[in-house]
């Protein structure tokens, strides 16, 4: 076919048409979230930073708020109290004992003269040990060991000149002692009488949780995480070697500010300028505040500080903190996010990121959240993937199905409606008028072929005769019949086959037990037995030297020359024998051990005897027999098993009754051995048999009791039926209790159980005194042999 025809077929066009609206829709939908989707869904990502930015700035402060209300506590209390040494330390030592382990060191620092005249130095400071008990300090009282007074340091300054409510948060530093990142929380004390300021309290607060927090909130955004004290120095950083570096005053290390990372790492200097630029509008809010005040206070810190321990640029920010926080307050609905700064290149992530700078409340710290641009449009980008990506492999299967539908209803109906009339045609001529109904055209759910289709299918109606299709139809009908037949009587022989494959498994694991209980039984009294027999050899020695010595002396008698003195020596020697035999009691032990081998013997016999009775292979038909006979069979024949329980008996007399006494044997040991099974390993097991006659004297009762460890109620109705088991794969075929309950059914007796779950199982057999099982009786299919 030319090219020409194969683009002017209806399937063509229409697929073509098809694909060119796909494509269109596909132009659209990537408009619309190029425009639409992608900017919202990047405003919701930072949407998601900014409220997980809040929530971590919440949990910082609520630890930060700990510490600041025990400030405020302890200098209320220190306020109040005389000032008497002993109380001071143990009011102080007591409370700095309860406090959390974050809070390695404190105490109260007296202003000069405020504690008591012409004394310059009076703390009562308390730090942590090694072991991370509280002990108190006295090297801050004494001017050899701290010849820096306490008072001029740098964070006790900004206390004195704070006018708000709470701690005054030094920056962040490593503590000497402990080698540890910390900072120092310091509140103004004042006395309670006059109000004067008296000194300040102090708490040192540990920051190595600051690093772990960090990292959850990193692992839970994205990116990295780090924290900044009020004068840009680093509190958290991911790589803790990059942000700390070791002074002249700190040979341990401190944290670096972040203009000085911005120095070694140029990439940084978008975020270090945004920080320094929201410290300055700190002081410029400060300095609109109140100017005097502000510039007091700054000049105040800088002077009256030690020399070098805080810098000019730290003391505007004191000053400008300890006049905003008189207004400051903090609430958890609140936004702390200050700025968003896009980054070009990160120096960390090594990509174009979006940092995020959060202030917090009273100690203006900043947290930053720098999250790589890639994440913040990855969720935009998969998504806009995904869509065009699923349109495309979409558009395959409907291209493909439309083909399919436009070749299956168009195109193959008429192929096939042509062929058709052409095969007719041949078979008309030839006269196969009984073919023709192989060709009739198929249902078709376009109407224009349909109306064809049932016209043509019509006209061969007319011509097949309705007899020779019947015909045709019975004949298969037939051999599938057959073939069924023939394959569901073959399924049933397998079934049958197996069935009783599967009892007689049952039957040869019950006899294989009973035969390893007998082999026990036999082995115990042979056993003893083959020991007296050994212990008989033994004895009979002694009798052998006494007949020596006699046939010695007899020897010595009938000599021609009796020696008197060697005659002598024979019969003492002779007498000396038997007088040991006697004192031995050798004649004795000889009876005993003789009657005990032919206990053992009798034992052996009797098991012999009750093992021929169990089977009764000569008695196997129905006849009268004593049902406490069977029971008394099948004790001994399961009396290996049921060695470890308490067996009790109470059989009463019985009339004789009809039944296979094989059989019988069967179902009582069955249940024998079921009630040993049932015992826990550490219980004293019991098992209670008894027989009896029914108050209507129809039935013979047998009940077997025992309290082990029970049978749920949802098992109970269902251990009657075959297969059906509890035990491990491999343990039983669960063929047991119904082989038992199929052969009470055939002697016209009924088997009926109760349990308690931990008390114990009850079975109770009735059986017929005027027996029927001689009358012949269908039986189960699963019970033939």
């Amino acid at each position: 076919m030319s090219v020409a025809g194969r683009l002017g077929s209806i399937s063509t066009r229409m697929l073509i048409i098809l694909a060119l609206a796909f494509l269109l829709i596909i132009l659209m939908v990537y408009w619309v979230i190029e425009t639409q989707a992608k900017p919202r869904i990047l405003e919701m990502t930072s949407e998601t930073v900014v409220e997980t930015g809040n929530e971590a700035i919440n949990s910082i402060m609520a630890n930060i708020s700990h510490v600041d209300g025990l400030a405020k506590a302890t200098s209320a209390m220190a306020g109040g109290l005389p000032k008497e040494d002993g109380l001071y330390r143990e009011t102080f030592g007591n409370l700095m004992q309860q406090t959390d382990q974050r809070i390695v060191g404190g105490g109260v620092w007296f202003d000069p003269n405020m504690y008591a005249q012409n004394r310059e130095r009076q703390s009562f400071v308390w730090a942590r040990d090694d072991a991370g008990n509280m002990q108190p300090l006295e090297q801050y009282n004494q001017v050899r060991q701290t010849p820096s007074p306490y008072y001029r340091e740098w964070w006790y300054i900004p206390a004195m000149y704070a006018r708000h409510d709470h701690c005054v948060w030094s920056r962040a530093y490593v503590d000497p002692q402990s080698n540890q990142p910390m900072m120092t929380c310091a509140k103004a004390l004042y006395d309670s009488r006059n109000q004067a300021f008296d000194g300040v309290v102090s708490f040192n607060l540990l920051l190595d949780n600051l690093d772990e927090a960090m990292k959850k909130w990193q692992d839970k955004l994205g990116g990295y995480v780090f924290l900044v004290d009020l004068d840009n120095r680093f509190l958290t950083f991911p790589d803790q070697s990059m942000v700390t570096q070791a002074t002249e005053d700190n040979p341990q290390g401190e944290m670096v500010t972040a203009h000085q990372l911005a120095e070694k790492h140029s990439s940084f200097a978008p975020i270090a300028d945004s920080l320094y630029s929201i410290n300055q509008t700190l002081i410029d809010e400060a300095v609109a505040k109140d100017e005097s005040r502000y510039t007091l206070a700054a000049r105040s810190i800088l002077s009256t500080t030690n020399l070098n321990k805080i810098s000019e640029q730290e003391s505007k920010l004191l000053s400008a903190l300890l006049l905003l926080n008189i207004d400051q307050t903090f609430n958890l609905v609140d936004s702390h996010l200050i700025e968003t700064i896009a980054v070009p290149n990160d120096f960390v992530l090594q990509q174009p990121a979006t940092a995020f700078v959060f202030r917090m409340p009273f100690t203006y710290w900043k947290m930053v959240i720098v999250k790589p641009n890639t994440d913040m449009m990855s969720v935009a980008n998969a998504l806009s993937n995904q869509l065009i990506q699923t349109m495309l492999l979409g558009f395959i299967p409907i291209l493909l199905l439309t083909a399919w539908v436009f070749r299956r209803y168009f195109t193959r109906p008429l192929k096939y409606m042509a062929l058709a009339v052409a095969d007719m045609g041949a078979l008309i001529e030839q006269k196969k008028y009984q073919q023709l109904s192989a060709l009739k055209l198929p249902h078709s759910n376009v109407s224009e072929i349909q109306i064809i289709s049932e016209q043509t299918n019509q006209l061969i109606d007319r011509v097949v005769e309705n007899e020779g299709a019947l015909a045709e139809i019975n004949v298969h009908l037939e051999k599938q019949v057959a073939a069924r037949t023939q394959d569901l009587q073959q399924a049933m022989d397998e079934l049958k086959a197996s069935q009783v494959h599967l009892v007689r498994s049952e039957k040869m694991a019950t006899l294989g037990q009973m035969v390893a209980g007998v082999a026990h039984e036999v082995n115990t009294p042979l056993g003893y037995v083959r020991s007296n027999m050994e212990l008989v050899g033994d004895n009979l020695v002694r009798f052998d030297e006494l007949l020596q010595h006699t046939d010695q002396l007899l020897q010595a008698l009938k000599a021609p020359t009796i020696n008197q003195e060697q005659v002598k020596q024979l019969i003492e020697q002779t007498l000396q024998c038997c007088e040991e035999i006697k004192e031995d009691e050798v004649s004795e032990d000889l009876a005993d051990l003789i009657k005990d081998g032919l206990y053992g013997v009798d034992q052996i016999a009797e098991l012999v005897v009750s093992l021929r009775d169990f089977s009764r292979l000569d008695e196997s038909k129905v006849k009268d027999i004593d049902i406490n006979d069977c029971i008394n069979t099948s004790l001994i024949m399961a009396r290996n098993n049921l060695k470890t329980l308490d067996v009790n008996t109470n059989l009463a007399e019985l009339p004789l009754i009809q039944c296979n006494p094989s059989q019988i044997n069967q179902v009582l040991l069955n249940l024998f051995n079921n009630a040993a099974q049932a015992m826990p390993p550490d219980h004293k097991g019991t098992l209670q048999v008894s027989s009896s006659v029914d108050e209507a004297q129809q039935y013979i009762v047998v009940r077997i009791i025992d309290n082990g460890s029970g049978i749920k109620e949802d098992v109970l109705t269902h251990i009657f039926e075959p297969f059906f088991t509890t035990k491990k794969a491999g343990d039983g075929t669960g063929l047991g209790l119904a082989i038992t309950a199929q052969i009470i059914e055939q002697h016209s007796g009924r088997i009926e159980v109760s349990s308690v779950v931990g008390a114990g199982t009850t079975f109770t057999l009735m059986l017929p005194i005027q027996s029927i099982v001689h009358e012949k009786k269908p039986a189960q299919v699963l019970f033939e042999s």
